[in-house]
């Protein structure tokens, strides 16, 4: 299944201007007219991760959290030390919310 992030050819850390610079580029490419169901999935894709607010709500209820071992095993890497980063850690946190939910 195709996220938002790759129907609009974008990385999950873009910018918000980079992801409305996507956004309009496909538009074009697809203009409603012409191509009304891809123009929604472009719209309904754009909608999601506009901001940054909705990026981190979308990857923390609509991705799949890494485990907690994988998590501990990238932190634990011989190296430079890995702090984990912000969708990391939102993920493994609503990883352990749905597991207390199901207790």
């Amino acid at each position: 299944m195709k996220t938002p992030f790759d129907i609009l050819g974008v990385t999950e850390d873009a910018t918000d201007e980079a992801i409305k610079k996507a956004y309009l580029q496909k538009v074009r490419q697809y203009p409603p007219e012409r191509a009304p169901e891809q123009f929604q999935n472009i719209r309904a894709a754009f909608e999601a991760i506009k901001t940054r607010h909705q990026r981190l709500k979308y990857q923390l209820f609509h991705s799949e959290p890494q485990s907690l071992n994988t998590l501990l095993e990238r932190g634990m890497q011989t190296g430079t030390p890995q702090r984990p980063t912000e969708e990391l850690f939102t993920q493994t946190l609503a990883e352990s919310l749905n597991r207390k939910s199901l207790v």
